[in-house]
């Protein structure tokens, strides 16, 4: 049975992006994902007003606007061979494996890269975790780290706040599994006293919101990390864990962050006589940034050792 291209272009289509997620809380750039460069319109300074002006004609100014851009990146798949043998015996619970495979490893390899273009640098924009101390958690981290606190996300919420953020049901906190643990484990009887005034919504023992934030969670193989400096430097994702990574929570507002991506290509040389087999991969088209250079409306919060 050779390998439809058709069959596996539209079941990756369909399941490239699953809904719900978090990656969809952001702007959407899906539109611009075929050009090399999205090139966002940066808006000037506001005008100030001054209250009983004594100066006429006021002075005059010109707002100058300037360009953002970002690139798009591929993301391919390593190549799969299905041999013969296995879609005659296995049939579609074959093709099924295997386009798993490739849609779970474009997905996860895609939210990497975002949430690391998404981190903030500034040191305004990065607050410390306040905890008590428990083991390190990141791949190949060792030693101790800080707990991620209640305060320490309302810590987050008070510096969207202060940028004048709006809290109007967009802002996300996308932890780090073993942060989400730190929160519920140690503080959820607090938690519990927080619903009952909506400052927190647990639902079946799980975390769903907290001071205004939509809570998501990753696993520790796919968690944002940074370096030991004292302004932290957020570590790009295919970097080899070390022992002094610190995990970071990633905070934002959905209006603040943005993301391009397509659809997916698929690959398939079929029949090879060689491979007594067909040979399928993948590829998409992703990217993304925060809307302003300043940082503006993201914030996160990193491990203390």
């Amino acid at each position: 049975m050779a390998i439809q291209r058709e069959i596996w272009a539209n079941d990756i289509a369909e399941n490239i992006y699953p809904l719900g997620t978090w990656l969809a809380d952001s702007l959407n750039d899906d539109a611009w994902v075929e050009n090399k460069t999205v090139n966002l319109p940066q808006s000037g300074p506001a005008p100030t007003v001054e209250k009983n002006r004594t100066v006429i004609p006021a002075v005059i100014s010109e707002r100058v606007d300037t360009i953002a851009s970002y690139t798009i990146g591929e993301f391919t798949s390593t190549p799969t061979l299905i041999r013969d043998i296995d879609s005659i015996e296995v049939s579609y619970d074959k093709r099924s494996s295997v386009l798993k495979d490739h849609i779970d490893v474009l997905n996860k390899q895609i939210a990497n890269d975002l949430q690391f273009t998404w981190c903030p640098t500034a040191a305004s924009n990065i607050i410390r975790t306040t905890g008590s101390l428990r083991a390190a958690n990141t791949p190949g981290a060792t030693g101790t780290r800080k707990m991620i606190t209640i305060s320490d996300v309302i810590n987050a919420a008070n510096i969207l706040d202060d940028m004048d953020i709006a809290r109007d049901g967009k802002r996300v906190l996308l932890l780090p599994s073993h942060m989400l643990n730190d929160l519920t484990q140690a503080n959820f009887n607090t938690l519990l006293q927080l619903q009952s005034t909506g400052e927190a919504i647990v639902k079946d023992g799980i975390l769903m919101a907290l001071a205004g934030f939509k809570i998501y969670s990753r696993g520790r193989l796919n968690v944002l990390r940074a370096n030991a400096s004292v302004t932290p430097v957020p570590i790009a994702p295919t970097t080899a864990g070390a022992v002094t990574d610190n995990a970071v929570a990633l905070a934002w507002h959905s209006d603040f962050v943005r993301r391009a991506k397509g659809g997916v290509k698929v690959y398939a040389d079929e029949d090879k006589p060689e491979y007594y087999g067909s040979i399928f991969s993948s590829m998409a088209r992703a990217g993304g940034s925060k809307k302003y250079s300043s940082q503006l409306g993201t914030v996160a919060i990193v491990e203390t050792t």
